[in-house]
């Protein structure tokens, strides 16, 4: 089973550090996401996830090395980036339908193909039948679908998911995940996933990357060679969970 470390690199970064004054969170990061990839990041609480995240997607500016994209150096203004939150980020004077086209409209894409791809993606993750609701009619899970769903609809060169399932309930979240992989898997998005919980880490990942306490380094990588679906009580699945939480540990 090839994994995505083993395809053609669309996302390379080197060396990448930040700072913030004399803080040092990002240490010298350097890794690779292959061409459609299901990328997870996992690590201490506090370890600088998020700055990570925010770094990636150049919503703050790194101290220094380099992020390329398809062998270019990342620029929101080239390249086709997108952003889940761990928040619900809808425009609540928008509706399902309204809100999953806004990705679409600032990247200028064609009314016939945006309302081609609405039709297909609202379908995708169950939100035909609510496509004209706002979202004060609509649930914290079905709120979070459309989130992914718009991000999805831009058909990002590299789409940034920062812990997107973590306020919802356990039930919710399996639900959502085989969802998000059923997503990825047809639209063959590149995708850097970060979580807090191993076990989503394994579930929906091709390969997980360890990061240490800050500043923040990359401790080991850890390839997720299992058959999908994948079965929680599988003794594999087991395995490569105890493996990534020991990997977490600092004490």
């Amino acid at each position: 089973m090839e994994t995505g470390s083993e395809r053609t690199p669309k996302v390379v970064v080197s060396s990448l550090t930040k700072k913030f004054g004399d803080l040092l969170v990002l240490d010298e990061v350097s890794f690779h996401v292959g061409e459609g990839e299901f990328l997870a990041i996992v690590g201490p609480t506090g370890c600088g996830k998020t700055t990570f995240l925010n770094t990636l997607s150049k919503l703050i500016p790194a101290t220094r090395g380099h992020i390329l994209i398809n062998g270019q150096e990342a620029d929101p203004k080239k390249h086709n980036l997108a952003f889940v939150f761990q928040e619900p980020s809808s425009m609540p004077w928008r509706t399902v339908r309204q809100n999953v086209a806004y990705g679409m409209e600032v990247k200028g894409v064609p009314a016939a193909e945006r309302e081609k791809r609405l039709d297909h993606i609202l379908s995708l993750v169950g939100l035909a039948d609510s496509a004209d609701l706002y979202p004060n009619q609509i649930s914290a899970s079905m709120e979070q679908r459309l989130a992914v769903a718009r991000a999805f609809a831009t058909r990002p060169d590299l789409l940034l998911m920062d812990e997107p399932y973590g306020q919802l309930d356990v039930k919710l979240r399996y639900y959502l995940e085989d969802e998000l992989i059923r997503l990825w898997q047809e639209l063959k998005s590149t995708v850097i996933f970060v979580t807090h919980n191993i076990e989503e880490a394994v579930y929906v990942a091709e390969r997980i990357l360890v990061l240490t306490n800050k500043p923040t380094k990359i401790k080991a990588e850890v390839k997720v060679r299992l058959p999908r679906p994948r079965n929680y009580l599988d003794p594999a699945f087991v395995d490569l969970r105890k493996k990534v939480t020991e990997l977490i540990r600092w004490w």
